[in-house]
């Protein structure tokens, strides 16, 4: 019993992390972009070079990979993990001399993580109904 607690407790805060850091990323992105278009008053992704395109990219992958998880635990884990990593790899790798990697881009992984780990303890509970 305990450990269909553990398992419950681990899908749960994976699914709010993950909501939470969803609806935070659309909430800013939204504000920048009406903020941009409103100063500007032209798209602002036209700033944006190939390789930051290609960045962000991943990184919006990586958020529908947290969405698909609500539904589907390991393959949305799976799709929002190799994601953020490959954005993260990215944001490190970025060329621009004004740019800094911050290690705070690393809680993106933790949701992702947990989904994982939620998916493959519940592979090996017999009794999956309790979930």
């Amino acid at each position: 019993m305990k450990n269909n607690t553990t398992i419950t407790a681990i899908r749960w805060t994976a699914r709010v992390i993950g909501t939470l850091m969803v609806a935070f990323t659309l909430f800013i992105g939204i504000g920048e972009m009406l903020e941009g278009y409103n100063k500007h008053a032209s798209d602002a992704s036209n700033t944006f070079d190939t390789m930051m395109k290609i960045t962000f990219s991943f990184w919006g992958l990586g958020l529908a990979g947290l969405i698909l998880a609500l539904w589907k635990e390991g393959l949305g884990g799976v799709v929002s993990l190799v994601s953020f990593i490959v954005f993260i790899l990215f944001v490190a790798m970025n060329p621009k001399p004004d740019a800094t990697f911050s290690f705070v881009l690393l809680v993106f992984l933790i949701p992702s993580v947990l989904y994982i780990w939620y998916w493959w303890l519940a592979s090996k509970t017999p009794d999956k109904k309790s979930h």
